[in-house]
């Protein structure tokens, strides 16, 4: 093959309600410029990529490698881009990572046709080994950590690698994913400032609740960036892109106590102008009024919480590790320190009944909070619930397309998808149609955009199917 030159990274269009920079693919990016390769990165869900601007885009930049993320709702749409690539050019190296091939794992090359290999787990180290080992001629890919390949009728599945020092990964390539070009279509639904960045913080997480896939990405070793290189990867955010509110996506931004105080201390003896909030969600236990008033002093507004149930039957059943009891008294306390609240639930767990969804319904309508998301339950590739699932004949197989959180690929024995999609529009209705919840939601709008993208994610809430 000739020399690897050009990468092409791709973010896959999909049905989400947000559209925000991929910094996963940013920091890909990142390892593979430290490495000498040219990079870009095509975002599909801003772009609004289909087949046709695929094709456009690889025959402008003619890239020697394209690499695509996948989640397992993006599986088709990838499935078609693959499909297409090998129509432009067969020569193209094609490479497939993200969470799906970390679920997924072998089966990954009986569904994507024409892939030539696979990344599971953090790929960047993985991936500019594997691209200057090919350049270079080399047959032995064994050193390559997470890789999944073809070797003669074998495929070779290669133990993934979670980089310990998250320092040395650098920042994401922000100039290939402008903060200030991206909609007003947050995480997290609502924003106080714009323009807006994600940051990750830390990797990992060592829960073990049994719907999540996350530890097949980035492992049960929780692993930290120094806040010496957060607060200046926001600085830079803050001079370079303008950005004046940062998302902090961790899964567990306060586990460590400690850490979580220097970070808001260091934002104060600063003077960073910002605000804050925790889209994908904190740990209740975690939290303490100390802690919170802390938090708001350094920007911060609102914060999301995993509560997923308000039975303690499934609680128990997903491994959650949260009881009742705690969810009302850190809720009380949030209320206290006067930061807004946003919660995650899921109905349709498997072992759930509808009087157990009702339950949940019930206590996020008494607990005082402003913003609700009903997800129904996903069963995601290799996730210890789906794993049950498939052991006991309740499923034969997973079908991708239908892993979306409006959608109900799997409803629990005592009801049919028909009966939990009606109860997840109830959940939302009974929520959201109260005055004051949506007097609050009225006050969050901040332009005729904003406006636009929350009523569609109302819209697919109540009728997505």
């Amino acid at each position: 093959m000739k020399e690897i030159k050009r990468v092409l990274l791709v973010y896959p269009n999909s049905p989400t309600h947000y559209v925000v920079p991929p910094i996963g693919l940013g920091y890909l990016a990142t390892a593979l410029r430290k490495s000498g390769f040219e990079v870009k990165i095509l975002d599909g869900i801003k772009e609004k990529l289909n087949t046709e601007k695929l094709e456009k885009k690889v025959n402008e930049w003619k890239p020697d490698v394209i690499g695509i993320q996948v989640f397992s709702c993006d599986a088709h749409t990838v499935k078609e881009y693959v499909s297409k690539i090998r129509e432009i050019d067969r020569n193209i190296l094609v490479i497939v990572g993200g969470a799906h091939v970390s679920g997924v794992g072998k089966e990954v090359f009986d569904y994507f046709n024409g892939i030539h290999f696979a990344i599971a787990g953090e790929g960047e180290t993985a991936f500019p080994m594997l691209l200057k080992k090919i350049s270079a001629g080399e047959k032995n890919l064994d050193e390559v950590p997470g890789l999944l390949y073809k070797k003669g009728d074998k495929i070779i599945a290669n133990a993934p690698k979670f980089e310990e020092n998250l320092d040395a990964l650098g920042f994401p390539a922000w100039d290939l994913m402008d903060p200030r070009t991206y909609p007003q279509a947050p995480q997290g639904a609502v924003f106080r400032n714009w323009p807006i960045a994600p940051i990750l913080t830390s990797r990992g997480c060592p829960y073990r609740c049994t719907y999540c896939a996350g530890h097949l990405t980035t492992g049960y070793n929780i692993r930290f960036r120094s806040i010496e290189k957060v607060l200046e990867e926001i600085e830079m955010l803050y001079s370079d892109y303008g950005v004046r509110e940062i998302h902090i996506i961790d899964d567990n931004f306060t586990f460590k106590r400690e850490r979580a105080v220097k970070f808001c201390n260091e934002i104060l003896e600063r003077g960073i102008n910002i605000s804050l909030t925790f889209p994908n969600g904190v740990r209740l236990d975690t939290l303490d009024e100390e802690l919170l008033r802390l938090l708001k002093k350094a920007g911060c507004y609102s914060i999301t919480l995993g509560i997923e149930s308000g039975s303690q039957r499934i609680l128990n059943d997903m491994k959650k590790s949260l009881k009742l009891e705690t969810v009302e008294e850190k809720v009380a306390l949030i209320n206290k320190v006067g930061i807004d609240i946003m919660a995650f639930f899921i109905v349709g767990y498997p072992t759930e009944t509808r009087e157990t969804i009702l339950e949940t319904i019930e206590f996020a309508k008494r607990l005082k909070i402003k913003r609700a998301h009903f997800s129904t339950f996903l069963p995601l590739p290799n996730t210890e619930a789906t794993k049950m699932l498939l052991r006991d004949g309740v499923i034969k197989e997973i079908n991708y397309d239908t892993l979306f959180y409006t959608k109900a690929p799997l409803a629990p024995k005592s009801m049919s998808s028909e009966e939990l999609k009606a109860l997840q529009r109830k959940a939302f209705f009974e929520f959201y149609m109260r005055p004051h919840i949506m007097a609050g939601m009225a006050k969050e709008v901040r332009s005729p955009t904003h406006l636009k993208m929350l009523m569609r994610r109302a819209w697919d809430y109540a009728f997505g199917r």
